[in-house]
């Protein structure tokens, strides 16, 4: 059933064109998408939001080639506000530098009040802020909560299955092991039923870990004090890897704790398929009767990766750099923390031709300035020429180095 939908999906997706000219699977490829964007004074103010949603608007966003102005034959890639004629869009690099969109309450769609902008600029040097959300699975409470339920739960596991060697000797069914005249077997449906369903919910629970870490990974990098290389950040694509692959990747990257975590999710899926066909009915000469008893083999195996999979919860912690000032689930979140970067104005996010080109201009040379080739989760200082909190280069000559935000949370 899931490889016929899956194949079914595909279909459906291949007759619909997306519009985009490459996967945007990385921090940067959606940099490239909004690069030119109208739309981006939407965004003001959001980066120090708890809940980074942009309200409902009377606005419809479209992903196509633009033209852009009445006297100008460029032609560019990206997303724009539809509603904005293309006669009167004026947005290029010079205007940005020189003039910024007063920012506006998304709600009352007014200009902010200049307390709200002082604000503003109080919280984007607050740690506090910087370091406010985790998914709540992923908090303090809840992760030692896991922790000791899933130790408990296994030393329960381990001692019950080597009590009276009941694995070996087997035990009485509880239900009737006769077969109907359709081959179904109460006793056998319980007992591989039950396992399956546990391990099924053992996987499903692993997998929003795993894909909380492959997309924090890139904002960890950013938050080194030091910043980070554009291959080890805004180029890293975890949450478009198969599991094998980004495990292989993540390690070579040196990033062990997302390489670990995609690799138990790996082996939870085997926790249904070995909980499933370790159990069934047999009849033991010696006793007379049947029991229910374990393939030794599937069996050990199953203990073996129960408590890998058990002990591997002692590492969930995510860690201070690990968190964002919000959720970053949306295009919407993610561009609250770049919608006044200079990064926009970047030669090398003009208008790339393909994902390669993107890549070979962000890992060549462009300046002999160390700290400009590398990227920063921080303070910067915003086109607007007013402090925000988000993504930039480490340090620009016009505006110095980054305040990468390194307290505790008080």
């Amino acid at each position: 059933m899931a490889f016929g939908s899956t194949m079914v999906s595909e279909l459906v997706l291949k007759r619909e064109p997306s519009g985009l000219r490459w996967d945007p699977i990385s921090l940067a490829d959606i940099l490239s998408l909004f690069q030119r964007s109208n739309s981006l004074s939407d965004f003001y103010g959001l980066e120090t939001q708890a809940e980074s949603v942009v309200p409902a608007m009377p606005k419809k966003y479209t992903l196509r080639y633009w033209i852009a102005g009445k006297r100008s034959s460029e032609v560019f890639h990206g997303v724009e506000e539809s509603q904005t004629t293309l006669q009167g869009f004026r947005h290029n690099r010079a205007s940005n530098e020189k003039s910024a969109p007063s920012p506006l309450d998304l709600e009352s769609q007014r200009p902010l009040k200049a307390s709200t902008l002082d604000s503003l600029q109080k919280d984007v040097h607050s740690p506090r802020v910087r370091y406010r959300w985790l998914p709540w699975f992923l908090t303090d409470t809840f992760v030692v909560a896991w922790m000791v339920m899933a130790i408990v739960l296994m030393l329960a596991f381990v001692i019950v299955s080597f009590v009276n060697n009941a694995t070996r000797q087997g035990f009485e069914p509880k239900l009737t092991s006769v077969k109907t005249s359709q081959g179904f077997s109460p006793a056998d449906f319980m007992y591989s039923f039950v396992p399956c369903l546990i391990g099924m919910i053992l996987f499903l629970v692993w997998q929003p870990i795993d894909m909380y870490f492959r997309a924090l990974q890139p904002f960890a990098n950013l938050g080194n004090t030091g910043g980070s290389a554009a291959d080890d950040s805004i180029l890293l694509d975890y949450t478009a890897c198969l599991p094998v692959e980004v495990t292989i990747k993540a390690a070579l990257a040196g990033h062990y704790k997302v390489a670990w975590i995609s690799f138990i999710s790996s082996l939870s899926a085997t926790l249904p398929v070995l909980g499933g066909g370790v159990f069934t009915a047999q009849y033991f000469i010696a006793t007379q009767e049947v029991r229910v008893a374990a393939n030794l083999s599937g069996y050990y195996a199953l203990v073996v990766f129960v408590v890998i999979y058990s002990l591997s919860f002692l590492i969930i912690w995510p860690g201070q750099k690990r968190r964002v000032p919000h959720d970053i689930r949306t295009l919407g979140q993610i561009l609250s923390f770049v919608y006044e970067s200079r990064l926009l104005n970047d030669a090398v996010f003009w208008q790339p031709r393909s994902k390669t080109d993107l890549v070979t201009r962000l890992l060549g040379t462009l300046t002999g300035d160390r700290g400009s080739s590398r990227y920063a989760f921080g303070v910067y200082m915003g086109r607007d020429g007013r402090e925000h909190l988000g993504i930039d280069r480490l340090h620009r000559p016009e505006s110095g180095e980054m305040f990468i935000a390194t307290g505790r949370m008080r």
